[in-house]
């Protein structure tokens, strides 16, 4: 399923800039995507979690998203959502949010890791108007995907499960995070792959040192040749309709950087916390950040209306140097009174995550 030049996207990789944003796309014009993580819980256990998710966690219901979360969002000039977790297919109302955020008018994307959707929900998926399915490939073996994942059996039923989620049209893009468990190899084949079930990109993100990656980067991380090598491999192999997204990859050409977009695509936590970007509260939540998640929370959508807290945030904060994304100065406009994780832990024990 491929993303429509005249439904609101707007691209944010290509061009001459070196990609530093984590996302492929953006909502055109005034408009914003959102991420919502509709559970914390996951069936895996990736390496490089940014939420470190487990098997425990909680669930964000279909009811306060139908009654809360899509109406502010919607009035926050929304327009795409991705459903994220965690594995968003372990939440038992996953459906059913899709239909809702459709029926809304908003456009659906779902990341999983394909490994515990049913056909039943594929074929209800496909019914609705607007939606498609992201997939996760750190690797194309059971000895490099598997291994990432803490399971060697899921590299079969991922394979086999985006074969029928392309089957159903509803596959758009693979997403990948090289790492030392890769090869070349693994990229020559995933591209191939990706050019036979008809995915419209394979992203590819390095592993960073956010959730289980702050301490598994340093062991796992692929390093500079290796990347190199990856992402021309990729390009050499993957067919026409294909395309290659190196996100934060070496800049060996030594391009200007892309501006960050941060307040353009915002993430709802599991907890209704809204945030201008995830990766800044990821980073923050880092135990190597000097900054506190809330500089970069500004509002809870189960408490309150949140589009004049984001049209009012001023992320001069924010400066794109040669290696990513610095934090120079944190001089957003934040409403008082959200938690952030280290307040959540003191003052809402009863939250603490698993």
């Amino acid at each position: 399923m491929s993303d429509d030049p005249l439904a609101g996207v707007r691209s944010l990789v290509g061009g001459a800039q070196a990609n530093t944003c984590y996302f492929r796309t953006a909502a055109g014009g005034e408009g914003r995507k959102a991420l919502v993580q509709i559970t914390e819980r996951c069936n895996l256990h990736r390496a490089h979690c940014f939420v470190s998710s487990t098997r425990h966690g909680a669930d964000l219901s279909l009811q306060l998203i139908g009654e809360r979360v899509l109406p502010r969002l919607v009035d926050a000039r929304v327009q795409r959502v991705t459903l994220t977790g965690g594995e968003p297919f372990v939440h038992p109302e996953v459906i059913e949010i899709c239909q809702a955020a459709t029926d809304s008018g908003l456009a659906v994307g779902l990341c999983t890791n394909a490994t515990c959707v049913s056909d039943e929900q594929i074929a209800r998926l496909a019914e609705m108007d607007g939606v498609h399915v992201n997939v996760s490939f750190d690797g194309f073996r059971a000895e490099s995907l598997g291994r990432f994942r803490g399971n060697p059996a899921s590299f079969d039923v991922t394979v086999q499960t985006t074969r029928r989620i392309a089957d159903a049209g509803l596959l758009q893009g693979l997403l990948s995070t090289p790492n030392a468990l890769t090869t070349v190899e693994d990229y020559r084949e995933l591209c191939r792959f990706a050019t036979a079930v008809g995915a419209d990109y394979v992203l590819m993100n390095p592993l960073s040192a956010f959730g289980r990656g702050a301490r598994s980067q340093r062991r796992l991380a692929a390093d500079e040749q290796t990347m190199t090598a990856i992402l021309q491999t990729a390009r050499t192999e993957a067919g026409e309709d294909v395309q290659i997204v190196p996100i934060r990859f070496p800049n060996t050409a030594g391009a200007a950087l892309a501006p960050c977009i941060a307040g353009d695509i915002i993430y709802v936590f599991v907890d209704g916390a809204v945030a201008i970007c995830p990766y800044l509260v990821f980073a923050a939540r880092s135990p190597a950040s000097r900054h506190a998640d809330t500089e970069f929370l500004v509002a809870n959508i189960l408490e309150q209306d949140i589009a004049q807290a984001l049209d009012r945030y001023c992320p001069q904060a924010l400066a794109v140097t040669g290696s990513g994304m610095r934090i120079v100065r944190a001089v957003g406009a934040l409403r008082p009174g959200v938690p952030g994780r280290r307040d959540r832990g003191r003052r809402h024990a009863r939250h603490t995550r698993s």
